[in-house]
This record gives structure tokens, sequence and C-alpha cells, in this order.
């Protein structure tokens, strides 16, 4: 009996752990989009294209970019266009500057190896007034094109518990 017993402790911690490994890794964001840099040179023609779909305008949601860089990118920061096309077909645009060393010169995001990464809030309680596809398109705006050193650009959409 008690082997019999300890089999099914075995089974039920065995489950647990699967449960905490699925709810741990899963992703907390809404929208999580990755687009690499080809050969990690961006030029002005390579504009990174993020679809994210909008199904509640009440909610509010924290934006944020993730950049990863080399540990030898040239400049102390990059900037970017933001374009953002709504579903009616309206758009807006601005221009933004990420700095990605402090004026030391050291990454601001973690690194390992040559690679750097850094994820910045890029607007936070966020608000959509359109249900449906919001394009927003990212083009480097410095003055070296193409720019060397930014491998990828990741966009994130995290919903918060908070409504307009």
């Amino acid at each position: 009996m008690s082997i019999q017993l300890r089999f099914w402790d075995a089974r039920i911690l065995t489950l647990l752990a699967c449960a905490c490994l699925f709810f741990a890794c899963t992703d907390p964001y809404l929208y999580n989009e990755k687009q690499t840099i080809p050969n990690g040179n961006w030029s002005y023609a390579d504009t990174l294209n993020f679809k994210v779909q909008v199904n509640d305008t009440a909610a509010l949601y924290n934006l944020f970019i993730a950049f990863e860089y080399a540990d030898t990118f040239p400049n102390q920061n990059v900037y970017l266009k933001l374009s953002t096309r709504f579903p009616d077909g309206k758009r807006a645009q601005r221009t933004k500057s990420f700095d990605l060393f402090d004026f030391g010169g050291n990454p601001i995001g973690k690194c390992s190896g040559k690679w750097c990464t850094q994820q910045t809030l890029l607007q936070n309680n966020l608000y959509f007034n359109q249900l449906g596809e919001h394009m927003i398109t990212l083009e480097q705006f410095t003055r070296k094109n193409p720019l060397p050193g930014i491998k990828s650009i990741s966009l994130q959409l995290e919903k918060t518990d908070k409504k307009r």
C-alpha cells in the first residue's frame, strides 16, 4: 500500500511541477513580436511593421519597445520615426530618441557576450479609440544609413487592469 501511495504522490508532484512551469513560461503580453534587422545594418528602406489587433477600447495598455544591439553600437542613442495607421485609415507619426548607452558610454541594457538588450516603456496607460488592426511602423531616423549594430526590435503590448 505504501508503494502505491508513493506512486500517486510522485504523479501529483509531477503534475504540479508541470503546471508551475506552464504558468511561469506564459507570455504576459497580449502582443509580443520581434523583428530582426537584416545583417544588423538597419537601412532607411528597412521599415518594421507591427500589426496589433485591438479587441477592447475600454482597456488601458502599456506599450514597450525592446532593442537588441551590439555593445559596440556607434551612437549613444537611436532615433526612430514611429507611425500608427488606425483601422479607419488615418495616421499619426512622431519622432523619438531612445538612449542605448549612458553618458559614460556604458550600455543601459543587459549584456551577454557582445549583444545587449533593453526594454523601454514607449507609452503607459495607452488606449485605443477603434477596434481592429492598428499598424505600427518603425523606421530608423539617424544620420547613418545603414545604421550598424541593431540586431532586432520587439514591440510588446501589455493590458493593465485599469479601464478608461
